[in-house]
């Protein structure tokens, strides 16, 4: 008997442990519960209080949203409506920096200066459309996968070392507008039909730089020069392929106990009988890769015989970019709201500090 009292003992002890664990879990509980239910009475407290004063103070807000609606749905009405529109491009030659500033210029003319007169002198429109532009602006045309590829660009040409530090965040922060090709141009009026007109000179207003037009000569010339001398050596190529094809065609026709025969052969100094100098097919694998040069640097031809290239032109009319809180009717409404709240707030502060006086 004496040797079993002390596992009871120890069953006691564990017992005793496990009520102190639920009772601390309980405990833990309770007060996760209690801190929420304070949470959610303040909460409730605070609507109570917000609705107790919205009753109360309800025909200031009634003669303030009202009246507020109505000036608002006049200021709209009256208002000139507003209409976008966006072109978008391709800049070659490093001519971004000039296309960005002619489009600040422009910009500057229309929603600062308000100068209609040297908008339409600039773009070749009358003075009645140029007077309808309210906004130019200009951005890049990019996405993700674009800076992405970029990058992998850029890290192909570093070294070793070089590419263990560069990060592709690091890489995002050196970026700005002028390292992109693709760009949107937007711009802003009050009439629709304002676009059409812009269609026949922006570009060219937009590209005008003589350096940047010798730039475009001397690589039109110089790609030209590379394709005629390409197409020359295909040529010559395609002309000495045929003739030892012409010559294989013949060697074979020979009759194999000929062998001693009459034909004529290119030999090697150390060839074997038979074996011909030149093998056609390192002459068609070359005509091959000449060829692909030859396509590649036509595509380079007509992909930079501009300086910009109109990916998407103005539509023919421009459409409506009006938001909701452009209309006064929905945001002077809610700024009166804020302001009767503040107003209220404020008359009520002031009476509890001077009862406390």
């Amino acid at each position: 008997m004496s040797q079993e009292l002390p596992k009871n003992n120890d069953n006691k002890s564990e017992e005793v442990d496990l009520l102190v664990f639920f009772n601390l879990i309980g405990n833990a509980f309770g007060k996760v519960y209690s801190f929420f239910e304070r949470i959610f009475k303040t909460i409730y407290k605070l609507i109570i209080a917000f609705l107790l004063h919205l009753f109360k103070s309800a025909k200031w807000y009634a003669i303030g949203l009202v009246l507020s609606f109505g000036f608002g749905y006049l200021l709209d009405y009256t208002a000139e409506k507003e209409y976008g529109a966006n072109m978008f491009i391709n800049t070659n030659f490093n001519s971004t920096r000039q296309v960005y500033e002619n489009m600040r210029n422009l910009n500057q003319l229309a929603a600062i200066d308000h100068d209609g007169k040297e908008i339409s002198r600039q773009l070749g429109i009358s003075e009645e459309e140029a007077s309808k532009i309210k906004n130019f602006y200009i951005e890049p045309d990019i996405d993700q996968n674009t800076q992405m590829k970029m990058y992998i660009g850029y890290r192909s040409v570093l070294d070793s070392a070089s590419r263990v530090e560069s990060t592709f965040k690091d890489y995002l922060e050196g970026l700005n507008n002028y390292s992109f090709k693709s760009h949107k141009i937007g711009v802003l009026a009050t009439d629709k039909n304002v676009y059409k007109s812009l269609k026949n000179n922006f570009v060219s207003f937009l590209r005008k730089n003589p350096y940047l037009d010798s730039l475009k000569q001397i690589n039109f010339i110089n790609i030209n020069a590379k394709i005629k001398d390409i197409t020359g050596q295909i040529q010559k190529l395609d002309s000495l392929k045929n003739s030892y094809l012409a010559i294989r065609i013949k060697e074979s026709d020979k009759s194999v106990s000929d062998k001693g025969g009459s034909g004529t052969n290119f030999y090697m100094g150390n060839s074997q009988p038979n074996e011909l100098l030149v093998d056609e097919s390192e002459i068609t694998a070359l005509l091959f890769n000449l060829t692909q040069q030859k396509t590649g640097l036509e595509n380079d031809l007509d992909l930079n015989r501009n300086i910009i290239d109109v990916v998407s032109d103005f539509p023919p009319s421009g459409y409506d970019v009006s938001q909701w809180t452009d209309s006064f009717k929905f945001t002077l409404p809610i700024i009166t709201f804020i302001l009767i709240f503040l107003a209220i707030m404020l008359i009520n502060l002031g009476r509890f500090l001077k009862s406390q006086s």
